[in-house]
């Protein structure tokens, strides 16, 4: 599961809006642009602690040492689970 604090302790480069979009849209998350992403920045201090810096292009994760808070995305809306049913009937077919 990627993780800000995981791209934070692998010291990632800036990350696109387009690339958060990817990453998001694996945890069912709403899509994000610069403008939603301000607007989340005032509202959440947490991401203060994460997130060095943002403009049009996109984020740039901190690279401190912060290892109090953990933000993690939510799992995945049920795609694994989809997949085992379905390779499960698909089993069934071949028996």
């Amino acid at each position: 599961m990627v993780t800000l604090r995981t791209l934070q302790a692998n010291k990632t480069g800036p990350i696109t809006w387009k690339a958060l979009n990817v990453i998001g849209r694996n945890y069912g998350l709403p899509a994000i642009d610069f403008d939603r992403f301000s607007a989340q920045w005032d509202s959440q201090p947490e991401l203060q602690n994460i997130v060095d810096r943002f403009n049009e292009k996109g984020i740039v994760v901190n690279p401190g040492d912060d290892e109090g808070q953990e933000m993690t995305a939510p799992e995945p809306t049920g795609v694994v689970s989809q997949m085992a049913k379905r390779a499960a009937k698909k089993k069934r077919r071949f028996d």
